[in-house]
């Protein structure tokens, strides 16, 4: 009888990244365990559909393996050490709508531990700021997992910490499931350099959201390059989208983009200013040079990961961010980071197969 595996992550949400993962893990399971049935769960759309060819989205199936596919999916950036009142529900169920909705699903139906198989795969920890709930919750989402794998060191330390065992891997997108490829672009035709700032809207703390006024700044201190802004979760980032009202901004458009079509369209950049991490690991697999936006842990970590990385710091410093731009006037060489990755991520999905064989064949 055929596997039934359910691949559980923020798909469905018009987010580039994410959709991109969805594409990377429908070609990994496809490709090394193809008499398995395979479907995604996530929000309510039509879309995702469009991208998959084989697995299916959102069906009603009584899965044999549920895998949280990559991404942050495990993360809080408030303590919450108490009781919640009803206030601070409602306010979290606006800015943390999947904890709410897992939280409200527990309770009001009594969800009750798995007795599937689960594997966390490529997934991003933290942070938790102290937040001892959704710490226990994460750590009993965790604990009986047949595998776990995470992206980078950070959420390591975290799995080591709660004794939960780990596998050390990186971003799936890293991977040999990453199938597409691309032609370098001339630059001979350019009467400047083209360079894609991906921006997102940032609700969580006032620290890292407050690079927006001194990136919209930057055509004024630096005329050598032409900059377009560029958004992939238009849905999610509305605040940029009214601030961009007017300037030409190139966007992710599931119902209208394939991956194929949308990263075409990112080939055309010269380099890359990124708020977004999927946005630098793109540009990276591109050999386009990137300044990271340090809006959140994640940011710093990847340029941790990918040396090449320039990162613009807090309290985003418009001389700092003028400094790096040096960088998109040099030749770009990943390759040592790009092969490390690679390496890591490729080893981590053989572990996962090979464990999944194993355990599910006691």
């Amino acid at each position: 009888m055929d596997t039934i595996i359910k691949i559980e992550g923020a798909y469905g949400e018009s987010n580039f990244g994410d959709d991109l993962l969805m594409n990377v893990f429908e070609n990994f399971f496809v490709e090394e365990f193809p008499n398995s049935e395979i479907y995604f769960s996530g929000q309510e759309a039509d879309y995702p559909e469009k991208i998959l060819i084989k697995g299916l989205y959102n069906k009603k199936i009584k899965e044999d393996l549920l895998v949280y596919g990559g991404g942050t999916q495990f993360f809080s950036f408030s303590s919450e050490n108490k009781k919640r009142s009803l206030f601070e529900v409602i306010k979290l169920s606006i800015v943390n709508p999947q904890f709410f909705f897992k939280k409200v699903k527990q309770k009001i139906f009594r969800e009750k531990a798995y007795s599937k198989k689960t594997a966390f795969i490529g997934i991003g920890l933290g942070p938790f700021s102290d937040n001892k709930i959704y710490i226990d919750y994460t750590i009993n989402k965790m604990i009986s997992s047949n595998f776990i794998a995470v992206r980078d060191h950070i959420s390591k330390k975290y799995c080591d910490d709660w004794k939960l065992n780990s596998v050390l891997g990186a971003d799936v997108v890293f991977s040999k499931y990453f199938k597409q490829t691309f032609p370098s672009v001339s630059e001979k035709h350019k009467a400047k350099k083209k360079i894609g700032i991906i921006v997102r809207d940032w609700n969580w703390d006032e620290s890292g959201n407050s690079y927006v006024d001194p990136l919209m700044e930057v055509e004024r201190y630096s005329s050598k390059y032409e900059f377009e802004y560029i958004i992939f979760a238009p849905m999610k980032d509305k605040k940029w989208m009214q601030k961009l009202n007017g300037h030409n901004v190139v966007m992710w458009n599931p119902d209208i983009d394939s991956i194929q079509s949308f990263l075409e369209k990112l080939n055309d950049y010269s380099g890359f200013i990124s708020a977004r991490y999927h946005g630098a690991i793109i540009a990276s697999l591109l050999n386009k040079p990137v300044v990271c936006i340090e809006i959140e842990d994640k940011l710093r970590i990847l340029t941790e990961q990918v040396k090449e990385f320039k990162l613009w710091e807090k309290p985003f410093d418009k001389a700092q961010l003028n400094s790096h731009f040096d960088l998109f006037e040099t030749e770009i060489d990943y390759s040592a980071s790009l092969n490390a990755l690679r390496e890591s991520a490729d080893n981590m999905f053989k572990n996962f197969k090979e464990t999944f064989q194993n355990k599910y064949n006691d």
